[in-house]
Order: structure tokens, then C-alpha cells, then sequence
């Protein structure tokens, strides 16, 4: 397994040109393949202080590994989640199309599954309390659980209820102990974060009731693969799941997935429902999306390779542009600073040579550096009163466009708009 590297090593490498070691898979131990490399990259979400950029910055191999057995595709370098999260600035309800997507979860379980005031319900990576807010309007009680700090002080202050600490299995027998077991657990957007993954399920398995139902949003790697989306790709997401390696890792703890749907929160999502074996009649959307993974190839090496060929060719198309624009003196800046920023800067080399700023509405974020390439993170008020108007904007947060982007040209960018 390769070594961190201090920024001064070179950026991003090409797509799967490094030789490297296997490693395992992280459900079922099957030795995995090497795919698509971004090269060395700083963590994503550890923006910068001014203060920070002449210091030594550690970089971390960020390479996708793909497993022929259970058809995991996973990160092969797992970065200590006491870095990943010593600093951790991310809220959840930054936009209204996340507030009502992680919402409808509460509201969806609330209302086909009877949960009520005789219920309680746990929040795994609850971040600033959004989706936690979701359950008062049917008076289930609640408690969230998040290792962030700055998120868990927001949903605290905001009286979500919300423990600091790395949910496992030692936290869910404190739990238990404290209020009893969960008919819901959730976890959005996390799932596929947390690196001690024995350690979880058995917490969730312990935490469960023998009805209850435990729902995950996830980025859908079918979805990655299609779309030829690789910025989702950062250092806290270890897993990009499908639903064969989600049902294998929920066998092998007495669970069984019995719904799954899609969305198009973060750029192609699957939310899947699972419970105790025997608890639930499985829908026919779960035999449903096993063909059509099945039709799509999902698990072949060969889509696989064609991704990692397209991956290049989008990192070509991008570059390309900015540099037309450059060369034709236009002002460049980013919009949206999430990991994703950080992935497709880093890896794409585009530094502050080429983009000015980056806007932002995470205030946890504003007056802070990129990492790696150590673009500015400014207010997204910049954008309207900067008197020298960008020409483009690279809407690094292209999740969200139906909703960034009227905004803003209703408030006067009249600039070009390039989704990475």
C-alpha cells in the first residue's frame, strides 16, 4: 500500500497509471482489482487557514480497487478518521434540495411504518441536525450521533439532540442502555464513510428493534459509472456502493435489504431499506435493480476500464476549456467548495493560475483555502460585487444546478456555467 506524500510531490497521476498492490475488500476480504487513480491528493474537506498554506501538506493516494467477488468498488488507502474529521466543515442543510431530500426520510418512515411518540429514532452521521428535524412533526423522539464537531455544536444549539462520537458498537449498547433500541436508524451520506465497518453493523444490528428498519442514502456507483461522475471520489467516502455488495455486507449480519429507490441527490443516489432477516416482505424494486445492474455490466473489468478511458477524456475536456478561456484573458472562478472541488482541482491541476476564487455559502468554509491548490473561499456575495465579473464560473457543486444557478443569474452572473 503506497505512502502519504507531502504536497510537493507531483499532482494527480493519470487514470490507473501507477502499478499497484491489491488490497482487500472491505465486505468480503476477496482480493480486489486496481482502477482508476487520481493520484495523491490532500483530504478534501481539511480547507486551509491562510495562515496553514506555507506548511507541509499531507497528500494521501486516492485510487478506486474493485472487488470480482461480492463487486465492491472501494478506496485502497483508508486516511485515519481521526483526520479526516479533526476538522470537519460540512453542514448538511446548506441547500433546500438536501433539507427536503434528508426530511422525506423521516417523513417516509413515519408515515408507512406507523412511527409515532412511543418511538425513537437514531441519526448515524447526523451532522448539523437536518434530517433530525425531520421527525418533530411526528413527535418520534430522537437522537443523533456525529463526530464532527462544529455540526454537532449547530444541531445542539438548535436542541437536536446530538452525541459527539464515532458511532459503533460500543456507543449503541451506551445507547441502548440510556433509551432503549431504535424502530428507525438512519444514516444519509455517511454509510459509506465510516471505516470501522464490523464495528457498525454489529452496533446497528444491536440497536435495532426486532421490527425496526434501518434506511441509507448513498451515492450510487451505477449512477458514477454512467454518468462519468468521478468527483464524488474523496477520502472520507471509502465505498461507492450498488446493491450487490450492500446486500452480501447486510447478509452476513442477519439483516436483509427489502426496498431500494433512486434519486438524484448527489448526482445519482440509492436509498436502500434494510431490517432484521424475515422482519419485512421484500418489494420488487430489489429484484428489479438487480437486473438492472445485471443488464448494465456493473461488475464486468471491462466497464470498468471504459470508465476510467472516459474519466480521462472528461479531465481533457475540462482542462481544455479553461485553458481556451485563459488564453482568451477571460476571469475564471469555482462556485461550491465541497470535497468534490478539492477532487476535481487536484486532480484536474487547476490551480489559482487559472481559477481566481471559489464562491461559497457554508460559513464554515468562507474565508479558507482549497486544499492542494489553494484557491480562496470566499462569500458567495463576492460573486455580485466583485467589480472585474468572472467570465465562467466551474459549478463544482453541479448537484445542486436547478437550484444554484437560477439563483444566480437572478442576482446578476451572467458568466458561462462549466459542470465539471
Amino acid at each position: 500500500m503506497s505512502d502519504p506524500v507531502t504536497r510537493h510531490a507531483p499532482l494527480a497521476g493519470r487514470a490507473a497509471s501507477r502499478r499497484a498492490e491489491p488490497v482487500r475488500c472491505q465486505i468480503c476480504d476477496s482480493v480486489t482489482r486496481p482502477g482508476l487513480d487520481l493520484g495523491h491528493q490532500p483530504v478534501g474537506d481539511l480547507v486551509l487557514s491562510e495562515a496553514q498554506l506555507g506548511e507541509p501538506e499531507t497528500r494521501y493516494p486516492m485510487q478506486l480497487f474493485h472487488c470480482g467477488d461480492c463487486g465492491l468498488c472501494q478506496l485502497g488507502y483508508i486516511v485515519p478518521p481521526e483526520v479526516v474529521y479533526r476538522e470537519f466543515p460540512f453542514v448538511s442543510g446548506t441547500t433546500q434540495t438536501a433539507t427536503r431530500h434528508l426530511q422525506s426520510l423521516p417523513a417516509r418512515l413515519a408515515e408507512q411504518f406507523g412511527l409515532g411518540a412511543d418511538d425513537f429514532a437514531v441519526d448515524i452521521g447526523s451532522n448539523d441536525g437536518t434530517l433530525l428535524a425531520g421527525w418533530i412533526p411526528y413527535g418520534v423522539a430522537f437522537l443523533g450521533v456525529d463526530p464532527a464537531g462544529d455540526p454537532v455544536r449547530i444541531a445542539n444549539e438548535r436542541g437536536l439532540r446530538t452525541w459527539h462520537a464515532f458511532f459503533d458498537d460500543d456507543i449503541a449498547a451506551q445507547i441502548v442502555e440510556r433509551f432503549g433500541r431504535a424502530r428507525a436508524i438512519t444514516a444519509c451520506g455517511c454509510f459509506a464513510h465510516i471505516a470501522a465497518l464490523d464495528s457498525l453493523m454489529r452496533g446497528i444490528v444491536h440497536l435495532l428493534t426486532p421490527d425496526g428498519v434501518f434506511a441509507s442514502d448513498n451515492q450510487y456507483w451505477l449512477d458514477m459509472v454512467e454518468r462519468v461522475h468521478y468527483d464524488n471520489v474523496f477520502h472520507q467516502h471509502l465505498r461507492n456502493y450498488s446493491l450487490r455488495p450492500i446486500e452480501r455486507l447486510f447478509e452476513r449480519y442477519g439483516l436483509e435489504v427489502f426496498d431500494v429507490e433512486r434519486s438524484e441527490v448527489y448526482g445519482g443516489s440509492i436509498r436502500f431499506y434494510a431490517g432484521h432477516r424475515g422482519a419485512h416482505p421484500v418489494h420488487a424494486n430489489v429484484e428489479r435493480l438487480r437486473d438492472v445492474e445485471a443488464r448494465a455490466r456493473l461488475y464486468d473489468p471491462e466497464t470498468h476500464e471504459r470508465w476510467c478511458a472516459a474519466v480521462e477524456r472528461r479531465r481533457d475536456q475540462l482542462f481544455g476549456r479553461v485553458f481556451d478561456l485563459k488564453r482568451e484573458q477571460k476571469k475564471i472562478i469555482g462556485i461550491g467548495a465541497p470535497a468534490k472541488a478539492s477532487t476535481v482541482s487536484n486532480f484536474c491541476g487547476l490551480g489559482r493560475q487559472w481559477i481566481d476564487y471559489i464562491t461559497e455559502v457554508n460559513p464554515l468554509r468562507i474565508g479558507s483555502y482549497l486544499p492542494g491548490v489553494h484557491v480562496p473561499i470566499v462569500d458567495e456575495q463576492w460573486l455580485f460585487e466583485d467589480p472585474v465579473a468572472p467570465d465562467a464560473g466551474i459549478l463544482f457543486s453541479w448537484n445542486y444546478y436547478s437550484e444554484i444557478v437560477p439563483k444566480l443569474r437572478q442576482h446578476g452572473f451572467h458568466g458561462e456555467v462549466i459542470v465539471p
